[in-house]
């Protein structure tokens, strides 16, 4: 299992480098190459931070996006 803050350092950027998109667990580690349940701690985490808000992904399914 990745570190903890290697997966909220990736679901920072990924999130940053993409703004304007949410993505959930799911489909972030389909992009990474990750598994899902190594993101989905940093992204519920991610989520209550100032520049992060909960939005829905393209799939449908809960996810986050960066505010800019």
């Amino acid at each position: 299992m990745m570190d903890y803050s290697m997966s909220e350092r990736l679901v920072r950027q990924r999130l940053r480098d993409n703004k304007g998109r949410a993505y959930c667990a799911d489909c972030m580690a389909k992009d990474l190459g990750r598994s899902p349940d190594e993101l989905k701690a940093a992204i519920e985490s991610l989520a209550v931070r100032e520049r992060f808000m909960a939005a829905p992904c393209a799939c449908g399914a809960p996810g986050l996006i960066y505010r800019w």
